[in-house]
């Protein structure tokens, strides 16, 4: 006996479009790309999503692995510019990104197409706000000073060639980076003008040498610091910055110096003591803050500070 009754229907082709979207948004941009071949109405979602990541590592053939060849770097930049040119170039002006979280590697071949893209985005309004993490999967002891350097110099080159990029940027995040004898303050505190965020790994400014922000009108929310060397951090003028995180530094002195920072309400020092490393006050630490009424220290069970 046939039976008559109709095929049940496809339970995701019943939910709505605001449904499938909030699905699409927690899987990585290659699951959501493959999705358009579902179906008709599955086509057209993920180039609707106004939150997109799409991240370098994802495309790597073995993710976690380390050392990562040379190759399979490129390899994976190449399939992340394909993604970015699909879903940048491919998007409905009626639809609009509003934060495009993009994790790259340091390979001109490919910024200078990814570049571009990015910056049209920008200009015709499609993209609001850009969330960037230049990666670097090589140890920072295995980096020389020239290395952090030419990567410096890269990155400003970068920035200077693609200048619509700093109108939309603002997260941005760096590795192995030297930044003492380039423009580096100059772009990202005065170019970056909707810069909220910055986040320096394993970045330096030479041998004991301090790290000096003044940037009266910076819209910087957050500043975190991650294994980087400056020998003393010195922010005369910060009047946005709410935020101040620092995971191990290696310093000489009290790591901090603070002159204007109206809106500094919390603060994050994470570090081993290190022998060697001298004491020093807590209210070192805090001189020149006036509204802090959150702070976070970590010194992994060692002796690092006086509490006077």
């Amino acid at each position: 006996m046939i039976d008559q009754q109709p095929k049940e229907e496809d339970r995701l082709s019943m939910l709505t479009d605001d449904i499938l979207l909030s699905i699409l948004a927690r899987v990585d941009v290659r699951t959501a790309a493959r999705t358009s071949a579902l179906s008709t109405q599955w086509r057209r979602l993920p180039w609707l999503l106004p939150e997109i990541s799409i991240n370098a590592k994802k495309f790597l053939p073995i993710p976690g692995l380390n050392p990562i060849e040379v190759k399979d770097t490129e390899e994976a930049m190449a399939s992340l510019t394909k993604a970015t040119r699909s879903f940048l170039g491919n998007r409905h002006k009626e639809s609009s990104i509003s934060t495009l979280h993009l994790k790259i590697y340091l390979i001109n071949t490919f910024l200078r197409e990814v570049g571009p893209l990015i910056g049209a985005a920008t200009d015709s309004g499609l993209l609001k706000d850009l969330d960037l993490t230049i990666l670097d999967e090589v140890d920072a002891l295995d980096r020389s000073e020239e290395d952090m350097l030419q990567r410096a110099q890269e990155i400003d080159a970068f920035f200077i060639a693609y200048p619509s990029v700093l109108h939309c940027l603002t997260k941005l995040s760096l590795y192995n980076v030297r930044i003492d004898k380039l423009d580096t303050h100059h772009l990202l505190f005065e170019c970056c003008k909707q810069l909220k965020h910055l986040r320096l790994s394993r970045c330096d400014t030479g041998a004991h040498s301090p790290f000096k922000i003044d940037a009266p009108n910076s819209e910087l929310r957050v500043l975190e610091l991650a294994k980087s060397r400056f020998e003393r951090l010195e922010l005369v003028c910060l009047p946005k910055l709410e935020k101040l995180g620092w995971n191990i530094w290696e310093s000489h002195e009290a790591p901090l110096a603070f002159e204007f920072v109206p809106s500094l309400g919390e603060l994050e020092f994470i570090c081993d003591a290190m022998c060697g490393q001298p004491e020093f006050k807590l209210s070192e630490l805090l001189r020149g803050t006036t509204c802090v009424h959150t702070l976070t220290l970590d010194f992994k069970g060692e002796k690092s500070l006086d509490s006077t």
